[in-house]
């Protein structure tokens, strides 16, 4: 254990430092404070000799000496200390990191299961190339069934295309597209026959032979009427009084007869026979012949009339005046619509002829013969369908361009439900779905054992060990990912490059990014010693916090506690894990929370201050009360302002070298504490208002002249100006002490103890 530095020569600002007499050892526990430019990284360097054991050229004509448990060690012996030190500072971290993007020493850390990992990667890198085999094998058999789909589809897209005279391209892209519209409509696309042939038709009709429109049947059936009507008259037998029996059985004669009456009127003689034409003969001639037989007849000649009118006519469009595709069904419904006119026809034909024959014989019930079942229906059925057939035709020469393209995208979604079909029930499709799912259940197999693989790896690998640790510390103490470690081959060596998250090697980092990448290597990197040799070890930490916020600040001082600190059970002692632990610090709020870090007992933990009191020329020493005692500097500048104002040597170069600072920076705090509300004025503005505007410049003017300098030559070569400083710091105090006595009376008691 090192106990304390007993002298310093010829290093830096330490030109001829020697141990304060009754100056405390140091303990386990170790916490230096002092401002910047003091001597803090000149110290650390000291230490890294011991850790190095060789010399470092900017030490090299520097002595010192060790005291510790053991022998001292001097710059002549000191190559041969035994002692393990491990020091972060500028140069550690210069030595060690590259924040250019450029790659830098990995940390090798010791797997606890590098045997066992050794086992299951040998396992998983034999898993992986059997994997792969299967794969190669899997791969080719999906690409051997994918050529043999795609000419499927080419010769499939080839016959679309010739089957509808297609000009367009239509290729096996095309038809990849349409089996994709298959899958939307989810229903088969598969035409009826007559339909495909329709559609077909359609789709190869040339706009040069683009149909008109034709008439359509306009028929209406009238014979049912008409016969119910004839039904009744020829089945009527009239029963009139005076009737000739004789002609009522001798019709031809009666009409003979009934001809020849008029020609007999007011004659006497028959112009027949010549004989006589008596007028009661006449009379019961006239009685025979009377108007109500009249109207008998005149009614069955007037129904004879009608009948023989409704026969029908029919002029049907000719068949080619049709579109093509309705040509044959034209034929095909034509046929029963003539035939049932044919039919209705010779219905009429025979009314008609039932109906001569009660002309011909009036007093006789003549048999109706009957109409076919149905034949009214069956002939308006024939005349809607063949215009169904007419306005079908009809309605594509109306738009014709429009039917067209409709029955070609018909008759093309027919053929690609065909080959989808056909490679369905071929069993390539489901073969190739099998060989697709094994291919990728292969792939992930061998993705998750390449995982497992480099995850082993990993485990084996000593730099990827040190990548994951610093990678966590990263994480925890910049609360992300942003940067990261990474572990890179070259030139067959292991390297560390940082990248950022997307990948990228990380450059142009922040002050304080590079911080934490290089606090958190260091961390890392302490874990290449072994446990036994760690708890044997001197570790000496300076400023690990430049450029860090608060909260990285407590993060670094938790992480601090948790590494070189332990409790081995509740109400325990703490104890520090390493043999003794050194920081310096120029941040009092770093200062303040590591003093609070256990151990924090006055045997283990000890506080020192590392102060500049000459041009070349620092000290070490024990805290003074006024820092140790209390959480905040503000106490430790009042005592150095204090201690030179009770001087009774004015020109003491120790004092003169902290004063200017201390009494700029205590007036910096006192004058905000007291006017805490104009933040945004300056520390001149804040003591204008609470001095006066000719004290406060009196006050501050001559310490912004000498905290600039931080040199012995300048207040040397301004020997006039000293007595301005004692006379600032008299206004200084006086003001204070006037204007805010309890403030006063704190600060002096504070320091006095």
């Amino acid at each position: 254990m090192i106990t304390g530095i007993a002298k310093i020569k010829s290093l830096g600002v330490y030109e001829n430092y020697t141990k304060p007499t009754g100056m405390q050892e140091f303990g386990s526990k170790n916490l230096i404070y002092g401002w910047n430019y003091s001597g803090k990284t000149t110290l650390s360097r000291l230490f890294a000799q011991l850790e190095s054991k060789s010399q470092n050229p900017d030490l090299a004509n520097c002595s010192f000496t060790f005291e510790t448990s053991d022998d001292a060690i001097t710059e002549s012996n000191f190559t041969e200390t035994n002692l393990i030190v491990r020091v972060f500072n500028s140069d550690f971290v210069r030595d060690n990191l590259n924040f250019a993007g450029q790659s830098f020493k990995p940390i090798l850390l010791l797997g606890k299961e590098s045997g066992d990992a050794q086992k299951k990667l040998d396992h998983c890198e034999d898993l992986s190339k059997r994997t792969q085999e299967k794969i190669k094998v899997v791969s080719k058999a999906v690409s051997d069934l994918e050529l043999s789909y795609a000419a499927a589809k080419t010769v499939a897209a080839s016959k679309i295309k010739k089957n509808l005279g297609l000009v367009e391209a239509y290729t096996a892209t095309h038809l990849n597209g349409d089996i994709g519209v298959l899958l939307i409509l989810e229903e088969s696309q598969l035409l009826a026959e007559d339909k495909l042939r329709d559609d077909l038709k359609l789709a190869l009709t040339p706009d040069s032979e683009r149909p008109g429109a034709v008439d359509r049947v306009e028929l209406v059936p009238s014979i049912d009427f008409l016969h119910k009507e004839a039904e009744v008259v020829l089945a009527a037998t009239p029963s009139l009084v005076s009737t000739i029996k004789h002609f009522e059985d001798n019709p031809l004669v009666e009409k003979w007869v009934g001809a020849g009456l008029p020609l007999h009127s007011k004659k006497d003689e028959c112009e027949f026979c010549g004989g006589n034409l008596t007028e009661h003969r006449l009379a019961e001639l006239q009685a025979h012949f009377s108007r109500d037989l009249a109207d008998h007849k005149g009614k069955i000649e007037r129904l004879h009339n009608l009948v023989s009118e409704a026969r029908v006519s029919i002029q049907l469009p000719k068949e080619v005046e049709l579109n093509p595709q309705f040509r044959e069904k034209f034929r095909e419904v034509s046929v029963p619509l003539l035939k049932v006119v044919e039919i209705f026809n010779q219905s009429v034909d025979a009314l008609v002829q039932d109906l001569q024959r009660k002309i011909d014989a009036p007093f006789r019930s003549v048999v109706i013969t009957p109409l076919p079942e149905g034949l009214t229906q069956t002939f308006s059925d024939a005349v809607t369908k063949i215009n169904v057939v007419i306005d079908g035709s009809n309605q594509i020469a109306s738009d014709f361009t429009k039917e067209k393209r409709e029955a070609i995208k018909r008759v093309k979604l027919h053929y690609v439900q065909e080959f989808v079909d056909e490679q369905r029930n071929a069993g390539g499709e489901k073969k190739l779905d099998r060989f697709r799912v094994n291919q990728r259940r292969l792939n992930r197999f061998f993705e998750v054992t390449q995982q497992e693989a480099n995850r082993l790896r990993a485990v084996i690998s000593q730099a990827q060990l040190g990548r994951e640790d610093i990678n966590q510390r990263l994480v925890s103490m910049m609360g992300g990912d942003a940067v990261q470690i990474k572990v890179v081959a070259e030139e067959g060596r292991e390297q560390f490059r940082l990248v950022r998250r997307d990948g990228s090697f990380a450059k142009n980092l922040s002050d304080g990014e590079k911080t934490a990448v290089a606090f958190s290597y260091f961390l890392t990197k302490l874990k290449e010693l072994k446990p036994e040799q760690f708890k044997e070890a001197i570790v000496y930490i300076d400023d690990p916090i430049s450029s860090l916020d608060a909260n990285h600040i407590f993060q670094i001082t938790a992480t601090i506690r948790d590494i070189f600190f332990h409790q081995e059970k509740e109400g325990d002692p703490w104890v520090t894990n390493c043999k003794q632990f050194f920081v310096s610090t120029h941040n009092f709020e770093f200062f303040h929370l590591l003093r609070e870090v256990k151990p924090d007992g006055p045997k283990q933990a000890r506080l020192f201050l590392i102060r500049r009191v000459a041009n070349k020329t620092s000290t070490i020493g024990d805290m003074p009360n006024s820092l140790a005692k209390y959480s905040s500097e503000y106490h430790f500048l009042f005592e150095v302002i204090h201690q030179f104002h009770i001087a009774p040597d004015k020109t003491n170069h120790e004092v003169l070298m902290l004063l200017p600072n201390a009494v700029r920076r205590f007036v910096e705090l006192y004058t905000y504490s007291r006017l805490p509300g104009v933040f945004k004025e300056s520390v001149d503005q804040r003591a204008e208002l609470l001095f006066g505007k000719e004290r406060s410049k009196r006050i501050l003017k001559v310490f912004h002249y000498f905290s600039h300098a931080n040199s012995i030559d300048r207040l040397a070569g301004n020997n006039e100006l000293i007595f301005d400083v004692e006379h600032a710091v008299n206004d200084l105090l006086s003001a204070i002490q006037a204007n805010d006595s309890l403030h006063w009376n704190a600060l002096v008691q504070a320091v006095s103890k």
